[in-house]
């Protein structure tokens, strides 16, 4: 288990100037600025502790120079920053409101070192404070000089410094996609999920991997240093002596979005958090205790405690993306459908199935839904159909199994919706489709592999409904509401079915 610290901003920069959205951002060393990079190539300096509102000073960038997405101060000057887009590398100094004059950029073609390149990811200055370093897809690291001498920021020169690509160094054949510095060596991480470490002549020290792993987006070191004396007895690997890391641990970040953390001790890799790595399309609410499922396209359920946002228990399914959740009124099942057209109930509270999955539906299942005394489970998919499932009494014990199915649409379903008979208080199904057609299904009639339709009534002329729900009962009459493209909201008498 394991839960989310909630923070509290200390200062929030409203005007950011970036109306296109911020795709880079760093702070400095000394904790006192800030640099944005907005879609539209603003860049902007805070003195993030100053209440104005403004920038402390700012750029526009040329459209040629790409869209950058990643920046980085200078560890040892604040004055300094890098970034860079796929394609370009820009070194800045800024010393006042006006740092246009302080930028330098550069292209870097096969022509330049006569060699493949590749695609920057990201750049660091160099702890020897005269070199910086940008990664690249080719598995290179570009090495840039800078001539001139480092001086105090008000003694920094007019012009931009000069900073030049002195050579490329192949490291590898993979892709490197994160790049950081320390204090006396220098860390990558790549495609394949391998960190390695490097000494200030790039001289490789030490490999941590792990077949698990996917690509690396981002590495995270502690703050604490590890005194030799703790490494664990018997480790299977650990950092050579002469390696001025010591035992420092870190965090590393996926592109599958998954965490480890890593002891260099022991080449321990420790996964602490997995979470969706594709839409998450699924939701549902406990009725009664304060707990959400969510579902994503990766197969991945997760239920957490959301008074104290505390993850609870998943489950992955590799095979195929939840489309759509539902806990059934008393809370004790969670029912999930499921891209290639499954059906699963779990127990709510373990997520273990209580019964072997369905696969009646041949596509998608797009809705899912528990009747009042979660007797019945209805469900709708992309082929225009409604199945449903009825819980019975088998060897004395409580099983599920498929009722009936019915294609009783023409056009996309967009809800099904189950509710209460007023004089008998057994459940009553409806489903709605953009073809206009509100659609009532006799579930007492209905028998295995025969889905009854009771009545079939259109609901708009020009618009298009979308989705449908209960008015609450406020009288002895009942309603249900819709709403349509045309952002019109009707309120439908549920036994008439005429417009109020």
């Amino acid at each position: 288990m394991g839960s989310l610290l909630c923070r509290v901003p200390v200062r929030t920069i409203f005007k950011s100037r970036s109306e296109d959205g911020v795709c880079a951002i760093a702070i400095s060393q000394d904790a006192k600025y800030l640099v944005t990079i907005s879609a539209a190539t603003k860049v902007c300096v805070w003195r993030w502790t100053l209440l104005s509102g403004e920038p402390t000073c700012s750029t526009e960038l040329k459209p040629e120079f790409g869209y950058q997405d990643y920046v980085i101060f200078n560890p040892q000057n604040p004055h300094e920053f890098v970034s860079n887009s796929k394609t370009q590398v820009i070194f800045y100094l800024w010393v006042s409101r006006d740092m246009g004059s302080r930028v330098s950029a550069w292209l870097l073609s096969p022509q330049t070192f006569k060699c493949l390149v590749g695609q920057f990811s990201q750049s660091i200055f160099h702890f020897n404070n005269t070199q910086a370093l940008t990664g690249t897809s080719a598995g290179k690291l570009v090495v840039w000089d800078m001539h001139d001498p480092r001086a105090l920021p008000e003694q920094l020169p007019a012009k931009p410094h000069g900073v030049t690509a002195t050579k490329v160094v192949a490291m590898q054949e993979e892709s490197l996609t994160v790049l950081q510095v320390l204090d006396s060596c220098i860390a990558t991480g790549d495609v394949k999920g391998q960190v390695k470490f490097y000494d200030g002549q790039l001289r490789l020290l030490t490999i941590y991997s792990h077949d698990k792993v996917g690509p690396i987006q981002s590495i995270s070191f502690s703050t604490i240093l590890r005194d030799a004396s703790s490494a664990l007895p018997g480790s299977s690997k650990s950092l050579p002596t002469q390696t001025p890391l010591g035992f420092l641990n870190f965090i590393l970040s996926t592109s599958d979005a998954t965490m480890f953390h890593v002891a260099t001790d022991s080449s321990n890799f420790e996964r602490i958090m997995t979470e969706a790595k594709k839409a998450v399309n699924a939701i549902a609410c406990h009725p009664q205790e304060p707990l959400v499922a969510v579902g994503s396209h990766c197969g991945l359920l997760k239920v957490w405690e959301y008074k104290q946002t505390q993850y609870l228990v998943s489950r992955i399914f590799p095979e195929a993306g939840i489309q759509c959740l539902s806990y059934d009124p008393e809370g004790h099942l969670l029912a999930a459908g499921f891209t290639d057209g499954s059906v699963y109930i779990f127990d709510a509270i373990s997520l273990q199935s209580i019964c072997e999955e369905f696969q009646c539906s041949q596509a998608p299942v797009t809705h899912i839904s528990f009747s009042h005394d979660s007797k019945y489970l209805a469900t709708a998919d992309e082929n225009y159909s409604v199945t449903v499932y009825k819980r019975v009494l088998q060897n004395g014990s409580r099983c599920w199994e498929h009722l009936a199915g019915l294609v009783s649409h023409y056009k996309p379903i967009r809800g099904i919706l189950f509710g209460v008979h007023s004089d008998s208080n057994e459940p009553r199904l409806l489903s709605l489709g953009e073809d206009r057609q509100l659609v009532e299904y006799d579930l007492n009639s209905s028998i295995k592999d025969h889905l009854v339709v009771t009545h079939r009534d259109r609901l708009e002329q020009a618009a298009v409904p979308l989705c449908l729900t209960w008015y609450p009962k406020l009288s002895t009459e009942s309603f249900f509401l819709t709403a349509n493209n045309c952002y019109k909201m009707k309120l439908y008498n549920t036994t008439t079915k005429m417009c109020r």
